[in-house]
């Protein structure tokens, strides 16, 4: 047997690991770009939200002010996100058998399968979650023409439009339910502008209606028993959700150390999320 050493970059690892797991968590698209930050290891995994109330405006019917102006005062509610609600375990160990083999690729290989894992895991936890929030209005989603599709899209995007969310529409849909709608959708919009083409070949609408769309594991999105939940997506802007992910006490053990043969690399990964702007995610159903 032989036993090799391998210098880690942990911190550049971690890091790593954290930009993959953002790059394939279908959740993490939900998530306030502006809270998710660089990788973060802390001991206290809280962060605190701050958000605007509604305001007051003056309004002059004149050009002259004819009463005192009275400011608005801002006010804020503060919203303290717990990233510890999802721990998990982070461990993998390689076996290393065989003398000069590509020990490096074969550790790569298998914290992308890690990654992949863990992604899964936010995504049933997060959707989940929002799945359970009863501040979140339901709309229908049961599309049976081409232009249904476009109906419901063009719908929901009037209603958060009148929800004062203005831009920035993002659609989540199971993957069954996804399929369906950018093929009605190609077929309606195929023959339409070049936008209309590219946005719909490339599974997203943007340029076309507006609406970024992408696909979640419908297995992901839950079941009861053997059946399916009522809930097919989310239609939302992501100044709805806040979240992020901690790493903390990674550790490199050499082969000797635990596992004879093996390389072992451990860590946890502590990940929380908070709707903060309900009024801007409609759960279809």
């Amino acid at each position: 047997m032989n036993y090799t050493e391998i210098n880690l970059d942990l911190q550049g690892t971690v890091k790593r690991i954290y930009q993959n797991i953002v790059y394939k968590s279908t959740f993490y698209k939900m998530l306030n770009d502006a809270y998710i930050g660089e990788l973060r290891q802390t001991g206290v995994p809280m962060i605190e939200v701050l958000k605007t109330g509604n305001v007051t405006i003056n309004k002059r019917n004149t050009k002259e002010i004819q009463t005192a102006l009275t400011p608005s005062l801002m006010g804020y509610n503060s919203v303290k996100v717990d990233l510890t609600e999802l721990a998990m375990d982070y461990s993998v160990r390689i076996p290393i058998l065989v003398s000069g083999s590509d020990v490096t690729n074969t550790l790569e290989s298998s914290l992308e399968k890690k990654d992949s894992a863990v992604a899964k895991e936010i995504d049933t936890y997060g959707f989940g979650k929002l799945a359970a929030d009863t501040n979140i209005a339901d709309k229908t989603w049961n599309p049976s023409t081409n232009d249904d599709y476009i109906g419901l899209l063009t719908g929901l995007s009037a209603e958060m439009f009148n929800n004062d969310v203005y831009d920035t529409y993002r659609l989540a849909l199971a993957a069954t339910e996804y399929g369906a709608y950018v093929a009605a959708l190609t077929s309606v919009l195929k023959y339409e502008t070049m936008a209309g083409v590219e946005g719909v070949d490339r599974g997203t609408i943007a340029r076309a209606y507006g609406v970024d769309a992408f696909p979640v594991n419908d297995t992901v999105l839950g079941t009861t028993g053997s059946t399916p939940t009522a809930v097919k997506g989310y239609f939302f802007n992501p100044i709805a959700v806040v979240g992020d992910a901690f790493f903390d006490a990674f550790v490199q053990h050499n082969s000797p150390q635990g596992w004879p043969g093996y390389y072992v690399f451990e860590g946890n990964i502590l990940f929380g999320a908070e709707v903060v702007e309900p009024t801007a995610i409609f759960r279809l159903a």
